[in-house]
């Protein structure tokens, strides 16, 4: 099988035993009971998406009884990579389920490996053009769709209304209105204190980095690759690429955010600002009905450019599945519209279908309609490349360092040349 997991090999072979006895004994390979055909699914551990996500499969099971049953697994993420590296160990050993949920920007990754197929004769074209945009560009690779959406997602500004009043802030009206680079600095400059920093701006230490972070460069003329994802240098580490990682390597240097924040850094008061997505939003609304909660939209630049985060975890084919046309009626299922309205319901992130914002009044209505504004006008999608899965965690290795005191423009250097030199033996393996 082909193969560009070059930084990831060294894992896998410690996560198989880990696999053998976690669990394998749901997948039942290629069995089938009473005429029902047994079909699998891996989805990772989101609690908050649980409940949607069992809801579903058992509507599933109950619409196509006697036929279909479909039993779903939920493998625990953590707070960096575990899910893609189980994922991984199991495409060595082949032990794949039969549909595989995957974080959106690895869909180039696992198609250009063989790890998922394309979709293309198992989705309506009145389906597709159903989804979202970002969601079909998310999904596609070298022209063929091979995993849809199971939601979409978008980051914004959310603010302590306390700490803005005292200090007489104005609050932004539209995404033309938005917060700049300067403003989002000089406030963070203001209110910060011994015992609060001006604004949280790492979500997590794995992608989170890159999924909260990489519009300061998509707005700042610059991307972290380029269009046809095969090169880095250049792209990344241009003008305004060191612009963008100078600008938030700030904060950091002056003691306006915490490069270890804790999970409920903002939640406690200890910052007034943070960059999140609906669903830390959300829990924040759920969890602490008092906090004096503010929502606007994500910073542009001081010239008013604008770029957004988007993208979601979706559902693909494994390349271990048992019957096509059986899992193909799952992930038709499970990927429906009336399925991605519940997960967006239940776990608070935008749904992945145009027809779900119809009549919406939770996404048509402030503050969630801060979220699907976005993603209508400035959602630009992480890139598309086969060496994400080295991208993506090089990213975060490198801006950590960054927001530690390294030089910017000779740590993107670095990061560039690392990951186009895994891209060019990328492409040397498969020829």
């Amino acid at each position: 099988m082909r193969r560009t997991f070059c930084a990831m090999l060294a894992t896998v072979f410690s996560i198989v035993s880990l696999f053998a006895n976690g669990s394998h004994e749901q997948i039942a390979k290629g069995k089938e009971h009473d005429g029902v055909k047994e079909i699998t699914m891996w989805y990772q551990e989101n609690k908050v998406m649980i409940p949607g996500f069992d809801k579903r499969v058992a509507d599933f099971n109950e619409q196509y009884k006697g036929t279909y049953h479909l039993t779903i697994t939920y493998i625990p993420r953590g707070t960096a990579y575990a899910y893609e590296d189980k994922v991984n160990s199991a495409a060595f050993t082949n032990q794949l389920p039969d549909l595989l949920a995957l974080d959106g920007p690895n869909v180039a990754n696992y198609a250009a490996n063989g790890i998922i197929l394309p979709l293309d004769e198992y989705v309506s074209a009145e389906s597709k053009a159903d989804l979202m945009p970002s969601i079909v560009i998310q999904g596609t690779y070298d022209n063929h769709l091979y995993a849809i959406g199971l939601n979409e997602s978008s980051c914004a500004l959310l603010y302590n209304k306390d700490i803005f009043a005292k200090y007489g802030f104005r609050i932004p009206t539209s995404i033309e209105d938005a917060y700049t680079w300067d403003e989002i600095y000089e406030m963070a400059k203001k209110v910060s204190t011994p015992e609060c920093v001006g604004i949280k701006l790492i979500m997590n230490k794995g992608e989170g980095i890159p999924y909260a972070l990489s519009p300061f460069w998509d707005m700042n003329n610059s991307s972290f690759t380029s269009a046809d994802g095969s090169k880095v240098n250049g792209f990344i580490n241009n003008k305004g690429g060191i612009e963008a990682a100078t600008y938030l390597q700030r904060f950091f240097k002056e003691g306006l955010a915490n490069i270890d924040p804790s999970p409920t850094e903002f939640q406690d008061g200890k910052s007034a600002m943070w960059i999140t997505n609906s669903g830390g939003f959300k829990g924040v609304v759920k969890s602490y009905p008092d906090f004096p909660l503010g929502l606007t939209y994500y910073p542009v630049t001081n010239s008013h450019s604008a770029a957004s985060p988007c993208g979601s975890w979706a559902l693909g084919m494994s390349k271990n599945v048992k019957d096509k046309e059986a899992a193909a009626v799952a992930l038709a299922f499970m990927t429906n519209a009336d399925s991605t309205l519940v997960y967006s319901t239940t776990g608070g992130y935008p749904p992945s279908r145009k027809s779900n914002y119809e009549n919406n009044e939770m996404w048509n209505t402030l503050p969630f309609k801060v979220f699907s504004d976005e993603l209508f006008s400035t959602a630009v999608p992480r890139p598309r490349t086969p060496v994400y899965t080295v991208l993506s965690p090089k990213f975060s290795e490198t801006f950590l360092d960054i927001c530690s005191g390294s030089d910017p423009k000779e740590s993107l250097d670095a990061l560039a040349e690392y990951v186009d030199a895994e891209y060019a033996r990328f492409q040397s393996s498969n020829k």
